[in-house]
């Protein structure tokens, strides 16, 4: 592997999610660097089945992929996936595209992270690359 900060996908227990990580697997192979996968649910989900094995799916397809998936229980995803990636630093972060009643998460992602490229993947499978923020001087 060219680099050892990997490409890292952002998941939630949805199926269209799979779409994510295959998505995040080619920009690694592209890239020459390792897959990683996480997922934040909340924490009342802690001792009760998860969503009908999705996150179990998902799991195995980036085994199968040669990635890693990170499972946290947190009732803040901001923080959870923030602290994940200050600990990993990425090369880029893969997300699906946000949803009428999002929680801005791509962009408070966004704002704690200016530098950290973004990958957005809509329902079709077609990525769309968010740029750094160019830095400015005052």
């Amino acid at each position: 592997m060219n680099s050892e900060r990997p490409v890292l996908v952002c998941v939630t227990a949805q199926q269209s999610s799979e779409n994510l990580v295959k998505a995040g697997k080619n920009i690694a192979e592209k890239s020459a660097c390792p897959l990683e996968v996480v997922s934040v649910l909340p924490l009342c989900k802690v001792n009760e089945p998860v969503d009908n094995g999705i996150i179990e799916k998902l799991f195995q397809l980036s085994k199968s992929y040669g990635g890693e998936m990170a499972v946290y229980f947190n009732d803040d995803p901001i923080l959870t996936v923030s602290a994940h990636i200050a600990k990993r630093k990425p090369l880029t972060i893969v997300t699906g595209f946000p949803g009428e009643n999002s929680n801005s998460f791509i962009d408070l992602i966004r704002s704690l992270f200016p530098e950290m490229p973004i990958s957005m993947v809509d329902s079709e499978g077609t990525v769309y690359n968010m740029k750094p923020s160019e830095k400015t001087t005052h």
